[in-house]
Formats: C-alpha cells, sequence, structure tokens
C-alpha cells in the first residue's frame, strides 16, 4: 500500500509540473582563474538590465565553474562575474530569441591587481545553499564554526541529525557515508563519531550533503553521502587566518592556515589543535522477566559517570601546479591524531524478585586512548581543447592506527568480596588505497558522456588482548575468554558510467555502476575464514524538468550497505561481565533502493524545496539483545526480513533585507520495519519528525546573532524506541579593523534539553535507558584575517543559488 501512495505521490507531481513550464532563454559558461585556468567555484553570476543595471537574474558557479541563467526575454544584458579577491568583469549578451541558448564560454577573471589589505565582503552569502539532490553548508557563515567542532555544524544541515553520542544520521539512517575531501577515509569508520567531536569546525570549508548520488560516486550508504571539504584556498597571492578560543572545563583550541599562490605555483596548509572536556551520565533500570507468565524474576540498575578530555592536532599541507592551461598536478596530505584519558565509574545494584538487594559493586575503568591517521593523495588532471572534456587520475593512500588501554577495578560491597582487576587492551589497524580514473566528454551541446574506474582495497586488523590480575600469582594473566584477533580484508573493483542529455526543459541522467567485491575474514584466534565474493550492478536515474522560477526532479538509485570487519567477528567482546557485545560471520550486506522527487522554488528573497522519498531496504541491520544466562546480556548485529520508510522533507530559506535571515527544514517520514525473520511480531511502523531552524540577525554591519535549534522526534527498534530530543544553541560575533578580526561567543545546549531515553520491551526483559552530556558549553573565539581582498562593488546586491 505504501508503495502505490508514494508512487502516486511521484507521478502527481512530475505530470503537474508541465502546468509551470516558464519560457526564456538561457545564458551560460564557466568562470577560471586568469593564471592558473582552475574553476572558481560559487563566483557570483549576476545579470543586469544594461540600462539601470538593475538585477535580472542571479547564480552561482558549480564545482566545475560552470553556470546557468535560464528565463531571459529578448534583450541586451550585462553579466557579471565576482569572486572575493578577484577583479569584476562583465560581459556583454544580447539575446535574440525567447528559446535560445546563448554559451558565453570561458570567462577568466584575474587577481585583484589593486587589492588592498582591506577586507570586505562581496555581497553576503546565506550559509545554506540549497538544491533538490544536495545541500552545500558554508561553514564560515555559522558564528560556532570558529570554536566548534565538526559534529555542532552538523546539527545545522537539513536532513542531518547528530544525538548525543555523536552519532550522524540522514533522513533518520544512521547509515550514511562521511568523506574526507571527496575521499573515504579510515577516520570515518566505526570510530568516526568520536572524530566529528573533536574535528575543528574552522579547519572545515564546506559540508555537501547529496541524497540520491549518481553512478560516479560509490554506492555505500543508505540515505547518502556527506562530504566534509577541509579548507584549502585557491586565492592569488600570500594570504591566510589564526583563530584562538577557549570555553568553560578547560576548552581550549586554535587554528592557522596560509596560502601561497604567486602563479602556476600554489602552496597551502593548515593547522590545528582542539582540547575537550565531557561529562556523561548514563541511568539504566533492567527488569527480567519470566517469558511465559511475565512475572517479575530479577531487577537490575546501573548508574555511571564518565568523564574524558580528548585533545586532538589536525595537519594538512599540500601543492599544486599547473604547468600549462591543459594540465594540472598535485599532492597533499593530511595528518591527524587525537588522545584522550577516559575516566569511568559504574555503580551496579542487583535485586531478586521480591526486590531484595542481593549484590551491588562499582567498577571502575581509566582508560588512555590514542588514534592516529595519515594519508596522501596525488593527483594529474588533463583538459582537453573542447570545453569540459578532461581526464583526471588520482590516487590515495590512508592508515589509522588506534588503541584503548582499558583497567578495570572492581570494588565489591554486597558480598563483600575481595577486589578484583582485570585489563583489555584493544588494537584497531587499517590500511587503505584507492585509486580512481574520471573521464568527462561533452558529446554536445546537449549531452555528456562520464565514464571511469575506481579500486578501494582495504585491510583492517583488530586484536583484542585481555588479562585479570591472579591473587595466588600476584601478577596479571592472559584471559582466554576475551583475547582474540580478526583481520578483515576488501578489495572492490568498480567501473561506472553515465551519460547526460536535456531537450529544452526536460533533461535527464543515465547512470549504471557494477562493482566486483571480494572480503576475507581470517579469525586467527580459532584458526576460521569468511569468504564471500559477490558481483553487482547499481543503476542509477535522474530527470529534471525546468519550470517557472525553479525546477522538479525525479532520482533513483540503488545502493548497499556493506558490514565492516568487528560487524561480522563472531569472537565476544565482554564491555563488562553483564554486558558481551559480537559480531554475525552470517550478516548479509543491505541493498537499498531509493527513489525522490523534489521541487525547487527560487524567489527574490527565499527559496523553497519540498521533497518526497521513499527507500525499500532489504537485510537491514539492526541489534539484537538477547539473554545468554540470567544476568549476561549479548548484543549482536542481525538482518531484519525488511524496512520500509517514506517521507517529506520540507526546507524553507529567506531574507528581509540586510537584518534577517533563515532557514528552516522539517522532515516527516513513515517507517515500517519487518522483523518476522527475528521471531517479533510481522510489522512495526512508527511517525517520525526532525525539525531545524537557524536564524541570523544582523545587527549593524559589524554585529552578527544566530540562533539555532533542532527537535527530533520519537524512533522505533525492532525491540522498543528513542524518544525525543530538543537541544537549542546560540551565538554573537563581532567584527573589528574593517573585518579582519572577530570576535564570538556561543552556548551549545542553552536549555540543557540534550537527552537520550532509550527502551527496549521484550517478553523477557523491560530496560529504560537515560544518558545525559554536560550542558551549557560556553566558547570565546578570536580569529584574524590577512591577506589581499578586494572591495565590495555597487552592483553585487543581491545573491541567489539557482543550482549547484
Amino acid at each position: 500500500m505504501i508503495k502505490r501512495v508514494i508512487l502516486s505521490c511521484f507521478f502527481l507531481v512530475f505530470i503537474s509540473a508541465s502546468c509551470f513550464a516558464e519560457a526564456g532563454a538561457s545564458v551560460s559558461g564557466s568562470v577560471v582563474d586568469a593564471v592558473s585556468k582552475q574553476p572558481l567555484e560559487f563566483s557570483n553570476v549576476s545579470v543586469l538590465q544594461v540600462k539601470d543595471s538593475s538585477l535580472v537574474k542571479g547564480a552561482f558557479t558549480d564545482a566545475k565553474g560552470n553556470f546557468t541563467v535560464e528565463g531571459l526575454h529578448v534583450g541586451t544584458y550585462l553579466v557579471g562575474i565576482s569572486f572575493i579577491g578577484y577583479e569584476k568583469r562583465y560581459v556583454s549578451v544580447l539575446v535574440e530569441a525567447e528559446y535560445g541558448k546563448y554559451k558565453i564560454g570561458i570567462i577568466e577573471i584575474a587577481s585583484g591587481s589593486k587589492a588592498s589589505n582591506d577586507v570586505l565582503v562581496t555581497g553576503k552569502r546565506g550559509a545554506l545553499m540549497a538544491n533538490i539532490d544536495r545541500k552545500v553548508y558554508l561553514v564560515a557563515q555559522d558564528i560556532a564554526a570558529q570554536s566548534g567542532a565538526a559534529s555542532n555544524i552538523l546539527k545545522n544541515i537539513p536532513s542531518v541529525e547528530v544525538d548525543i553520542d555523536g552519532l550522524v544520521s540522514l533522513r533518520g539512517s544512521g547509515d550514511v557515508v562521511i568523506l574526507i575531501n571527496g575521499q573515504p577515509s579510515p577516520l570515518m569508520g566505526k570510530s568516526r563519531a568520536a572524530v566529528l567531536q573533536q574535528l575543528p569546525a574552522n579547519s572545515i570549508e564546506r559540508i555537501e550533503v547529496i541524497t540520491n548520488p549518481s553512478a560516479r560516486f560509490k554506492p555505500d550508504g543508505t540515505a547518502g553521502i556527506i562530504n566534509i571539504v577541509l579548507k584549502k584556498n585557491l586565492k592569488t597571492g600570500f594570504n591566510g587566518n589564526i583563530v584562538l578560543s577557549g570555553g568553560n572545563r578547560s576548552r581550549y583550541g586554535s587554528a592557522v592556515g596560509f596560502n601561497y599562490k604567486p602563479g602556476k605555483l600554489n602552496v597551502f596548509g593548515n593547522y590545528a589543535i582542539r582540547k575537550d572536556a565531557r561529562i556523561r551520565t548514563n541511568d539504566i533500570q533492567r527488569s527480567y522477566l519470566d517469558s511465559f507468565t511475565h512475572a517479575l524474576k530479577s531487577s537490575y540498575t546501573e548508574n555511571s559517570y564518565s568523564t574524558a578530555g580528548p585533545f586532538s592536532h589536525l595537519l594538512t599541507l599540500g601543492m599544486g601546479y599547473d604547468p600549462d592551461k591543459f594540465n594540472s598536478l598535485g599532492i597533499s596530505g593530511d595528518y591527524s591524531s587525537r588522545d584522550q584519558k577516559r575516566r569511568d565509574l559504574v555503580n551496579k545494584s542487583f535485586y531478586d524478585a521480591q526486590q531484595k538487594l542481593t549484590n551491588q559493586y562499582t567498577r571502575q575503568r581509566y582508560d588512555p586512548e590514542i588514534q592516529k591517521e595519515k594519508d596522501v593523495t596525488a593527483f594529474w588532471e588533463h583538459r582537453f581543447p573542447k570545453e569540459d572534456h578532461s581526464i583526471r587520475l588520482e590516487a590515495n593512500f590512508s592508515s589509522e592506527r588506534e588503541a584503548e588501554d582499558n583497567h578495570y577495578t572492581n570494588r565489591y560491597s554486597i558480598p563483600s568480596v575481595s577486589t578484583s582487576s582485570d585489563n583489555t587492551l584493544i588494537k584497531q589497524n587499517q590500511d587503505q588505497q584507492q585509486v580512481t580514473l574520471d573521464y568527462s566528454n561533452p558529446l554536445t551541446e546537449d549531452s555528456k558522456l562520464e565514464a571511469g574506474y575506481s579500486g578501494s582495497f582495504s585491510k583492517q586488523d583488530f586484536d583484542f588482548y585481555g588479562e585479570y590480575y591472579n591473587s595466588a600469582s600476584g601478577s596479571f594473566v592472559k584471559d582466554l575468554q576475551k583475547s582474540n584477533r580478526f583481520i578483515y580484508n576488501e578489495n572492490i573493483n568498480a567501473f561506472y558510467a553515465t551519460y547526460e542529455r536535456s531537450f529544452d526543459k526536460f533533461g535527464f541522467s543515465l547512470g549504471l555502476r557494477a562493482e566486483e567485491v571480494s572480503i576475507k575474514g581470517r579469525q586467527v584466534t580459532k584458526d576460521s575464514t569468511i569468504n564471500n565474493q559477490y558481483f553487482k550492478l547499481y543503476p542509477t536515474l535522474h530527470l529534471a524538468y525546468k519550470l517557472k522560477n525553479g525546477e522538479v526532479q525525479l532520482n533513483y538509485s540503488r545502493r548497499i550497505h556493506r558490514p565492516e570487519g568487528d560487524d561480522i567477528n563472531p569472537f565476544p567482546e565482554y564491555q563488562d561481565p553483564y554486558n558481551v557485545r559480537s559480531g554475525n560471520p552470517y550478516l548479509k550486506p543491505e541493498i537499498i533502493h531509493s527513489v525522490e522527487t523534489g521541487y525547487k522554488w527560487q524567489g527574490k528573497n527565499f527559496s523553497f524545496i519540498p521533497s518526497l522519498y521513499y527507500r525499500y531496504k532489504q537485510n537491514g541491520f539492526t541489534n539484537i539483545i538477547r539473554a545468554l544466562n540470567d544476568s549476561v546480556l549479548l548484543t549482536s548485529i542481525q538482518n531484519l526480513s525488511n524496512d520500509q520508510s517514506a517521507g517529506l522533507e520540507l526546507i524553507f530559506t529567506a531574507k528581509a533585507g540586510n537584518f534577517f535571515s533563515a532557514n528552516f527544514s522539517t522532515n516527516l517520514f513513515y517507517n515500517i520495519i519487518d522483523a518476522s525473520s527475528l521471531g517479533y511480531s510481522n510489522r512495526k511502523s512508527i511517525y517520525s519528525m526532525s525539525n531545524i531552524l537557524n536564524c541570523t540577525f544582523t545587527i549593524t554591519k559589524n554585529t552578527m546573532a544566530q540562533l539555532g535549534s533542532n527537535y527530533r522526534s520519537a524512533r522505533q527498534t525492532p525491540q522498543g524506541k528513542n524518544y525525543a530530543v530538543f537541544v537549542s544553541n546560540i551565538g554573537l560575533r563581532q567584527d573589528f579593523f574593517k573585518k579582519k578580526a572577530s570576535v564570538t561567543f556561543t552556548i551549545s545546549d542553552l536549555l540543557n534539553t540534550q537527552k537520550q531515553r532509550t527502551d527496549i520491551t521484550t517478553p523477557w526483559l523491560v530496560q529504560t535507558s537515560i544518558g545525559r552530556r554536560d550542558a551549557r558549553i560556553f566558547n570565546l573565539a578570536l580569529s584574524y584575517r590577512f591577506g589581499k581582498l578586494i572591495k565590495k562593488t555597487e552592483n553585487e546586491k543581491f545573491k541567489f543559488d539557482n543550482g549547484l
């Protein structure tokens, strides 16, 4: 039933589109640096009336420097091109036919030769640039970016949610691929929540969210892709910035970035450090029931208090060289490290059926952790004489080293027995190599072919060493039940091709990706192997139709979510004596069919984007808890029969003069879980929603305030549900010295409302868990920018996002 309803909505939207078609000509072109010939993304394009220089239409260039402005009538126009740090250039265009397509070609703009040291903004650009198939969030426009972490910024992006533990989800799905500079990174694996809570926001240029990627991208991720683009300045000359920040509970950070580009050579670098402080509490109430009578057998309570002070470094260095206008090459490297000392105190109490206290003890944990990651990326790109005809070869090599050195002490009060100790050393190493070859060829004025190869080769090594204190010998002894080693290899070879074609107002893109996957897992301790090889095809389809003031799209893609190494490792990991976790060697990959349609309406001062989406998931992953005995619980990952979700997403952006701008998004979705294969009721369904609101107030030309809030309603699980969460944040920024320097002040979780409650209800177990984090986090940051930027020009009063 749900499929028929959603598909009917899709076709109604698409059929009604023709009623709003707009007549008008189009003007297109591309913008590049006059010296390096590199495309300039986010350049501002303004189409002006010749007689009075009034604004007619506007757009931004995309990642390849291309732009298209539509809906123009017969007449003569001036097309103004501007970019911060460059001289503005105007091109005259004569539109002779109402339905004509006019190509300006390549427009070269030069660095401002008359630039001064004054920092003047070329028009105020909103933080959110939303389109139907993607959202781009410009981090520099967010006040929290000067002192916060990446996870703080992600909370402000439509469709994205970040929970109390830093786990990221997209449109209600936690299966989202997070890339760094367009590439998979070992940092964005199982530990990505911790990394995102430490990655300095001031090291990020922008964050891109693509909900239905084309065949050019890896098909991993149910919900889509989040791409974090780190700062790599390309402006000619020497420029950079310095940031110092501090907050309550000994939080502090600093960052410095520079760029030197005298001509064909470009050298850039960024270095950031961040010291954080985290306090977490968690309260658990658990009741064990008789599966038949549901009578209480025993109960358990747990109260934990955890502190940690992670300290991180992030270093980026790189250089690019353009020997001529047809070739570019470059190399860049990233190094990051994160270490922290974590201390936990957990009070555990056990009761019998009559609620009599039978066992009570405290478990203390001291855990110094380290995580280091380094990667190197090299590329060569050749541009053929024909516009947009290019080939690019890129190679990436990365490695990650992570270690947890857990030291536990158990002190018993009931019954009164001797103190015991146990330790667990967990080492996780990953090495990854990736090679991509991308070819792009505009076959005609209205069609384009893209094709390429992608190879990904990864090795993960999980080494768990457990030991306990033997009072008889007075030393620690290896614990064979807790010690194991597991090695996981995954090799993926993929070929893809996409074909794009446009017919006046209608356009389409058809893509196909073929992947050959080889997986091998070796359980060294048990001397067993897990082998899996498969070949799969992943088609994609994108349809678009131009409307009056906007565009409607209909997209489809087939996607996959593959198990990671520790997802299939069957050896049990003891989190404590009463909670065990293990992987599932029989876990199948999730297969997802994703359909989405949407419409973008663009007005003078606001835009509105409604989108409908539907996902059908086979073999969905879920965590299941079962009892090993009367007191020990085992958590493992299992496959669902299927999982369906459908939703309506609404994104609204607006501005009122130069004083106020806002973006509001809401995501309403309906989720159906079929867990019959796991022995539960055939279907569970729930309506859920999430809302994000961000408002910016420009009090004076040098004073700006921001208010943000996000709300996430309850979500279901096969064994229970997660309750609603609400968080609000505020910020204030004051600029000095002609905007060279800024002071920002932010408060996160202003109302102290961020907590996560999770319920589990089964015939044999009822559990409630409530987790909290420290609230009202204060931060004060000072930033200073240096370099050559040009002054704002009179004609640049408004900017619009007509497409990315």
